[in-house]
């Protein structure tokens, strides 16, 4: 399902993924492919909207997002998440995240299973699935 809407993004969706991304993911590390993919696991299922602008700016889902009133996407990590190494990347951490659509940040460390909770960059977020 993930491949499908990677090649379906839209120059758009890329500028939408780049403000979450630049917002909650460690910078410079795999942990932008991971929040990139969690976002498209969260497009995927039927407990979000359907589309990446919806995810990005629903009501109290990234703190980043309603707290900074204006964001503008870095191009540089545009093109780096939008480039063919880089749907590559998203394609490969969204195996490793295997449908997981939330995420905590270092500060909630101390609660990470580490068997259960995969993180993508040890200075990034702890991914899991919405019931646990």
């Amino acid at each position: 399902m993930i491949i499908e809407l990677l090649l379906a993004l839209t120059p758009s969706d890329y500028q939408h993924l780049a403000k979450v991304v630049q917002v909650e993911a460690a910078s410079n590390t795999p942990d932008e492919f991971c929040v990139a993919a969690s976002v498209l696991n969260r497009v995927a299922s039927d407990r979000f909207p359907n589309t990446v602008s919806g995810v990005v700016y629903a009501p109290g889902q990234y703190e980043g997002i309603y707290t900074k009133k204006s964001i503008l996407p870095n191009p540089k990590l545009v093109e780096r998440l939008s480039s063919v190494q880089g749907r590559n990347n998203i394609l490969l951490w969204s195996r490793v995240l295997n449908g997981r659509t939330d995420y905590k940040g270092q500060s909630m460390l101390r609660y990470r299973v580490s068997s259960e909770d995969p993180m993508c960059h040890s200075k990034g977020n702890f991914y899991h699935y919405y019931w646990q």
